[in-house]
C-alpha cells in the first residue's frame, strides 16, 4: 500500500525543508535557530530510516530522496552556517579561503553520498561499519559545536576555527576510515547507553536546551567510532596476513 511510504518520505521531505530554512536563517543572521534546525534534521534522519524499516517501506525512491535531503541538511546548511557566521555574507579580500572551505565541505558531502549510493561496501563487517564518517554525524557535530560555543558565550572565539573544522570533516567523510553504524547490535550495556542518549537527544533538541551535551555526545561518538574503526581495521589486516 502506497500510504505507508508517505511516513518515512515525509520525514525525509521535512528534513530537506528544514535544511533549506536553516540556510535562509543563516543568511539572515539568525545563526542559533539555523543551528538547531540542522540538529532537527539529524533527528528526522534517524526517524525516516526507522520508520521505513518498521513499516517495511524501503524503496529506491526513498533512498535517493534521503540523499538529496542529507545534502541540503548536512551539506549546504552547515556550510551556510559557517560562511555567514564568520563573514556575515561579505567576503573581504583575503577571506576567500573561508568560502573555499565551505565549498570543499559541501562537495565532500556530495561525494560521500554519491559513493554511498553506488558503491556496495565489501568484506567483513560491511553490514555494521560505515566507510567514511557519515554526513549526518559531521553536520550534527558542527552545528552542536557552534550552539555550545554560543551558549557559553565564546562563539566569536570559536567561529574562526570552524572553516578548518569543515575541511577536516570533509576529509573524514570521503576517507576510507571505518566507523561503526549507530545500531543496537552490541552488548546490552552499550545498547542501553545508546538508547538513553537517543532519548536525551530527542528531548533536548525540540526544547533547544543544553547544546553542550549534544556536542559532547556527538564528538565523543565520533572519536570512539574512529578509534574502534582503526582497531577493527588493524585486526582485520593482521588476521588476513596470518592466513597468508
Amino acid at each position: 500500500m502506497f500510504w505507508k511510504y508517505l511516513i518515512p518520505n515525509g520525514f525525509t521531505a521535512l528534513s530537506m525543508v528544514l535544511g533549506f530554512a536553516s540556510c535562509v536563517l543563516s543568511a539572515n543572521g539568525d545563526y542559533v535557530l539555523a543551528g538547531w534546525l540542522i540538529l532537527w534534521g539529524v533527528m528526522l534522519d534517524k526517524l525516516d530510516g526507522g520508520a521505513a524499516r518498521l513499516l517495511k517501506a524501503s524503496s529506491k525512491f526513498g533512498a535517493e530522496m534521503d540523499s538529496f535531503a542529507d545534502f541540503v541538511a548536512f551539506g549546504l546548511a552547515p556550510a551556510a552556517l559557517v560562511f555567514f557566521g564568520v563573514t556575515g555574507g561579505r567576503v573581504e579580500p583575503g577571506e576567500g579561503l573561508i568560502a573555499g572551505a565551505c565549498a570543499v565541505y559541501a562537495l565532500a558531502v556530495a561525494i560521500r553520498l554519491a559513493r554511498f549510493n553506488v558503491v556496495e561496501p565489501e568484506g567483513e563487517g560491511s553490514d555494521y561499519m560505515f566507510v567514511g564518517v557519515p554526513s549526518t554525524l559531521c553536520g550534527g557535530c558542527l552545528a552542536a559545536a557552534f550552539l555550545a560555543a554560543e551558549s557559553q558565550g565564546v562563539a566569536e572565539a570559536v567561529l574562526p576555527w570552524l572553516p578548518a573544522a569543515l575541511v577536516v570533516a570533509g576529509a573524514l567523510m570521503v576517507s576510507n576510515l571505518r566507523i561503526p553504524k549507530f545500531s543496537l547490535r552490541w552488548s546490552k550495556p552499550v545498547n542501553a547507553f545508546q538508547i538513553v542518549n537517543m532519548a536525551i537527544a530527542y528531548t533536548l533538541v525540540p526544547l533547544q536546551m543544553f547544546p553542550e551535551y549534544l556536542f559532547g555526545a556527538s564528538f565523543s561518538f565520533l572519536l570512539f567510532g574512529l578509534s574502534y574503526g582503526l582497531v577493527w581495521s588493524n585486526r582485520t589486516v593482521n588476521e588476513e596476513a596470518s592466513l597468508n
